[in-house]
Formats: structure tokens, C-alpha cells, sequence
């Protein structure tokens, strides 16, 4: 095959947008089309290479996957290989048996499978998954596994040969609509999905149009010289750089806004100017040359700095990851040249011994990967015994809230989930999982006192309140609240509790809401504005509550429990592994969380007086001194990640002031520790 400069440009631009994305630099805000720009560039490269050789009746469908390993699994074997390794000596045990058990799925080309069903709320975070990167790899591979035995299989007859593009272009209308639709909330209602788009942006079927869109402009446009080949590559270069410098936050993807970019890439490889400047760079050829080895080490890089604490994007941490992969690049470079004339000596020359050599080298990795993945991340390397990792283990894992009364079903329809006598019109907890984290509590509350009820009707991610709609609505919050009050009016509760991660929800610079006004939905970041707003959005939570009011409910507002910025006993088993200190983990400043608090904090205690409600403010009974504790007198958290509370730790007497929240007969003996702050 000719060398093509055009299409090594574009793999040069697909990694760098995707890197820049990465190490989170502003200005490039979709630079994640880049993965949809190598899926084309891979769809048009195989479909060259296998009919090519069909056309030259050499086809072989064992050397075209002899080849595509050759290509794929060294760079990829080589860096699970370093990572399993350096991960002994720097990974606490959690965290190293995922890195393990997503290895094997790395090496084995089912990641995407893997990541795809690991998407819930509370899901381990995308910047902290080592491997994540491998899902592209894994896409790749499966459609290799496949497409050859497609065309081989339509090559067989004069009839079928004639149709091949007219049947890959159906194949890629089918696969565009399920991609669509799967990004869809039509998709997330009748499936289920949480979030909704997972399966539109991991799997083969909603991705494969990508690899076939390049496949069409092989077959029927790369032997023809355009008149106006250079319109075609600068109009294709537009749609990509709009798709870069425009794309980002809110946008459920792939959908039809991938549309752009692949057609931009196809536009590039039709146009087939391989010989314009700016694609013979020598800058630009390297970076395209090396985009493999590029794209595998750049994501390691961005979560090592996450893991060893640099959390804060500034322009010295985006250029310190650019060097260290810049060096990493350069040593791996020289040994790879110095291995290959070893190798292609004595080795890579016959086949079966490469096949032997390297189908040996991927079954030792994948068993190192299983040994450290069925035995809980290796824990003998703990410095201190397995004891205190096995408490911090047990702390991630200590949630009790049923999946299944967590937000809508597939059908749309609320899952209040019953505690204690469900025929009595008891307590109704209203909120998001910071409601759900007391759960444990009420459940105890019930199992002592049966002829009590509690109903907790809950949506993890998504606050109390009506009148705002999330931009990307991936927790299907949208609707929930407005079907909650209407079932707490059809009732005939008691008491009727609101609980919420008030305090992080409502930052004007996230972006992450807009503001319903008849048939509009007003989006704004201006905080004057946001907050003009929000506070119509108070008036019709008043309006709600007062109606419950009415109807003779009790209302109790609970304000947001302490939330620092660690995720605490993950934290916390990092750096006892580590051996460094832990002192400002065990802690969060009550400072700290009043100065971001007191915005929502003052229109909670203002609305709660205006319709006579109680409103409790956790701070008061879980600091003191103005310090909130995180872990207790032996060590072990309160925590099981971030800001939700274990639930056995609510269970503890430093939790009555629940109790007293709910109207339940006993009496609160904690005491607030300190008065609550007038705002």
C-alpha cells in the first residue's frame, strides 16, 4: 500500500485533540472526536488492505490477523506490563486488583464490554480507571474479528461482489440509527439505562457505521482523482476542527453529532492529497508515526497525576504529563529498536515462533493479571497487615439502599421503597442519595418499631426541587421530583422529610441546569441571574410544600452532610500503603463548607421559616470544634467514598438528630456541638 502523508496527518491531529482532551486543556473541549477520527482511518485501512488481497486472490484471513496482533498487542502487552509492575510497588490493594481484572480484559480485547457495564452512580470515576483508554482497542479488534470474514464471505460470488458497498452502506445505516437512538432518551426509557448513553459509546454495533464509513470511502472513492480534491480536504478539516473547538459538555454521544467529524475524516481520505505541506510536517508525520504508542501512554499519565494527588489542572501540570510522555516515548522507543533486531533475528523471522513467542508473553500477563485480581490486589504487600485495608474495604462496600427503588423503572414510573407498616401513611424521605445513605437507620428504626413507616422515594444525582431540568440528563432526574410531590399530595403522609446534597449542586459555572419558563428552558451562568432563577425555583418548591402543608403533613428540611474533597477510605488506604501522612483526609473544615454552603444554606432556612418547616443542619451534630471527623477513634472511616456516609455509620448515636428530623417519639440526646451559623 502507498504510503499515505494525509491519512498519518490525520492520526496526528485524532491523538493530539484526544491528549489535549485528556490533560484537560480548555481549548479543545471536544477533543474525544479523535477516537471517532482513528475509527474511520481503521475502517479504510482494513477494508484496503482485505480486498486488495482478495482482488490479488492472496487473501488469508490467519495473516490478516497475524498482522493486526503484530500491530496491536506488542505496544498494548508492553504497557499493562509496566503498569501491572510498577503497580506493586505503588498501588494499595483496591486499586491494584482493578487494575488487575481490567487488564485481563485489556489483553483479551473486551474492555469496552467491561467498562460498559461498570456505569452507575456509583461507579468507580473515569479518571481514576487506568485501563479505560483500552475500550477503542477492544472495539477495533472485534470488528477485525469480523469485517474480514464479511467480505470474504461477499467476495465469494460475482453477484454478492457487486453489492458489497450497498450492504456495508446498510449495515452502517442500522448501526447509525441504533447509535442514535441509544443515545437517546427514548433509548433510556424503554431500556433502562443508567446513564443512558454506555452502550452507544462502548459497543461494536452503535460504533461500527464509524469503521464502515471508512470501509465506502475505500471501495468507491480512493481511486479517483477529484477535481476539487482540495475543497474536499479543507472542507473536511473544517467539520473536524468545529467538532474540536466546539464540542464538549452536554452532548449525548456518539448520536448524529458524530456525524461531523467522520464525515470530515472522509472527506480527507477521499480527497487524497497526501502531498499538501502541511501533512508532509516532519513534526506532524512523527506525532502520527508514534500516535499508537501515544494514545496507549497518554491516559496511564493523566490518571498517575490524579492518583499521586495533582489534582488541579494548571498549565505546569499539563506540560509536566506532556514531558513525562515525551520521555516515556523516547526510552520505549530505543528499547523497542534495540529488541527489534534481536527479535527479527531470531524470532519475529518465522511465524510460528512469533505467534509462539507472543501468544506466550500474553498468557504470562493475562495469569499475572488474574493472580493479582483473585487475590484482593495482593495484600501481603500492605506495610501494616491486611487488617486496617480489609476496614477500608469493608467501608466502600457498606451501603445497604435497594438498586431497585432508586429512581424511575424503565416505564417511567416512581419505586417508593416501604419501611416498616407500608399501609400507614407514615414519614415520606424525599431526595437524592444523600437521603438514601440513611436508609440503614430508618430500616433499624422500622425493624424495632413495626407499626412504623417510612417511604423513601429517592433519585441518586438529582436534587428536590421543580422547575429546572438537567442539560445532560444521564440520571434520568428529569420528571422525577414533579412525579414525587404529585405522589406525596395523593397521599396522606404525616411527615414529609427533604434530604440533599443541597450545597454542590448549584454552581452557576457548571452549567449543569436550565431554568423552565412556559415552553422555554433558560440557560444561563451568570450568577445574578442563576440565582434570580433558582430563587422562582424555591418559590414553587413553597408552593409544594405548602399544599402538603395543608393536607396536614409536618415538613422537615435536612440540610447537606460534611463533603470534603477525598474520597476517604480509598484516600486513606493510598496513603497508609504509601506511607505518608493521613491528617488532612481525617478531617474536613466546617470554614470551608459554610463558605460554599451559605448561598443554599440561607434560602433553606428562609423557606423553612416561611411555611413553619424545621430545619436541622447536620453540621451542628457531626462537628465539633468546627472540624467534621471523617474516621473514627480506631481509624476507620465514616465514609464510603467522597460524601456519602457508610450505613452502619448512621446507625450510631451521632445520627439521632434524624430521629427528631422524622418526628420519632424518642428523644434526641445529642446535642448540637455548636450553635448554627446566621446567615
Amino acid at each position: 500500500m502507498t504510503f499515505r502523508y494525509d491519512i498519518n496527518a490525520l492520526r496526528a491531529l485524532a491523538v493530539t485533540a484526544v491528549v489535549l482532551f485528556h490533560y484537560k486543556v480548555s481549548f479543545v473541549p471536544g477533543g474525544f472526536v479523535g477516537v471517532d477520527v482513528f475509527f474511520v482511518i481503521s475502517g479504510y485501512l482494513m477494508t484496503i488492505i482485505i480486498t486488495k488481497r482478495l482482488e490479488a486472490g492472496k487473501f488469508n484471513i490467519v495473516d490478516f490477523y497475524y498482522d493486526r496482533a503484530k500491530r496491536i498487542v506488542p505496544g498494548l502487552l508492553g504497557m499493562c506490563l509496566v503498569l501491572l509492575i510498577a503497580g506493586y510497588f505503588i498501588l494499595e490493594p483496591a486499586t491494584y486488583q482493578y487494575l488487575g481484572s481490567t487488564a485481563i480484559s485489556a489483553l483479551l480485547f473486551f474492555s469496552n464490554l467491561r467498562f460498559w457495564e461498570a456505569t452507575g452512580y456509583f461507579d468507580t470515576q473515569s479518571d481514576t480507571k487506568w485501563l479505560l483508554h483500552t475500550w477503542s482497542l477492544s472495539v477495533e479488534w472485534q470488528f477485525y474479528l469480523i469485517y474480514p470474514v464479511l467480505l470474504s464471505g461477499l467476495s465469494v460470488f460475482e453477484r454478492t461482489r457487486r453489492l458489497i458497498t450497498p450492504i456495508l452502506a446498510v449495515i452502517a445505516a442500522v448501526s447509525l440509527v441504533a447509535c442514535i437512538w441509544h443515545s437517546s432518551k427514548s433509548a433510556m426509557t424503554v431500556l433502562g439505562h443508567h446513564p443512558y448513553q454506555p452502550s452507544a459509546f462502548y459497543l461494536l454495533p452503535q460504533r461500527a457505521w464509524e469503521l464502515l464509513a471508512g470501509g465506502i470511502v475505500a471501495l468507491r472513492f480512493s481511486r479517483q482523482r477529484w477535481k476539487h480534491s482540495l475543497a474536499l480536504v479543507l472542507c473536511g478539516l473544517a467539520l473536524i476542527a468545529v467538532s474540536i473547538l466546539s464540542y464538549g459538555k452536554g452532548l449525548p454521544w456518539p448520536s448524529y453529532w458524530a456525524l461531523l467529524p467522520v464525515l470530515g475524516t472522509c472527506l480527507i481520505i477521499a480527497g487524497n492529497r497526501p502531498n499538501t505541506w502541511p501533512f508532509q510536517n516532519a513534526i506532524v508525520q512523527t506525532i502520527g508515526k508514534w500516535s499508537y504508542s501515544i494514545y496507549l501512554w497518554h491516559w496511564p499519565i493523566a490518571v498517575g497525576a490524579l492518583y499521586l494527588d495533582f489534582v488541579t489542572t494548571t498549565p505546569l501540570k499539563i506540560a509536566g504529563e506532556i514531558a513525562v510522555l515525551a520521555g516515556i516515548l523516547a526510552v520505549g522507543g530505543s528499547i523497542i529498536s534495540v529488541a527489534k533486531k534481536i527479535l527479527e533475528e531470531r524470532v519475529l523471522a518465522i511465524r510460528h515462533r512469533a505467534l509462539f513467542a507472543g501468544a506466550g508473553a500474553v498468557s504470562l500477563a493475562v495469569m499475572f493479571a488474574v493472580i493479582i485480581a483473585s487475590n484482593s490486589g495482593l495484600t501481603g504487600r500492605w506495610p501494616e497487615g491486611t487488617t486496617k485495608f480489609e476496614d477500608y474495604d469493608l467501608a466502600v462496600k457498606d451501603w445497604n439502599y435497594p438498586d431497585e427503588c432508586n429512581g424511575f423503572d424503565s416505564s417511567s414510573n416512581l419505586r417508593p421503597c416501604h419501611l416498616g407498616d407500608a399501609a400507614e401513611d407514615g414519614v415520606l424521605i424525599l431526595g437524592d442519595s444523600f437521603a438514601e445513605q440513611f436508609f440503614g437507620r430508618f430500616a433499624d428504626k422500622a425493624g424495632k418499631s413495626p407499626s412504623s413507616s417510612f417511604t423513601f422515594l429517592t433519585s441518586a444525582g438529582c436534587p428536590p426541587l421543580t422547575g429546572l431540568r438537567m442539560l445532560e440528563d444521564k440520571l434520568r432526574c428529569n420528571g422525577f421530583f414533579d412525579k414525587a410531590f404529585d405522589f406525596a399530595e395523593a397521599k396522606h403522609f404525616k411527615r414529609v422529610v427533604l434530604i440533599s446534597d443541597w450545597y454542590d449542586y448549584f454552581n452557576p459555572a457548571d452549567g449543569n441546569f436550565c431554568f423552565v419558563r412556559e415552553s422555554s428552558c433558560i440557560e444561563t451562568r451568570d450568577p445574578a441571574e442563576f440565582f434570580n432563577f433558582l430563587d422562582r425555583v424555591f418559590d414553587a418548591l413553597r408552593g409544594r410544600l405548602l399544599r402538603l402543608r395543608e393536607k396536614g403533613a409536618q415538613i422537615a428540611i435536612i440540610g447537606a452532610t460534611p463533603r470534603g474533597e477525598w474520597n476517604v477510605p480509598a484516600e486513606l488506604a493510598k496513603r497508609k500503603f504509601l506511607q505518608i501522612s493521613t491528617a488532612e483526609v481525617e478531617i474536613i473544615d466546617r470554614d470551608v463548607i459554610e463558605s460554599y454552603a451559605k448561598p443554599m444554606k440561607t434560602r433553606l432556612v428562609s423557606l423553612a421559616a416561611s411555611i413553619g418547616a424545621d430545619f436541622v443542619d447536620p453540621l451542628d451534630y457531626l462537628c465539633e470544634n468546627r472540624i467534621c471527623p471523617t474516621v473514627d477513634r480506631a481509624g476507620i472511616p465514616y465514609y464510603r467514598d467522597k460524601g456519602h456516609f457508610r450505613s452502619s455509620a448512621v446507625t450510631t448515636a451521632r445520627f439521632e438528630f434524624l430521629d427528631k428530623a422524622a418526628g420519632l417519639e424518642s428523644r434526641v440526646s445529642a446535642t448540637p456541638a455548636t450553635q448554627a451559623a446566621r446567615f
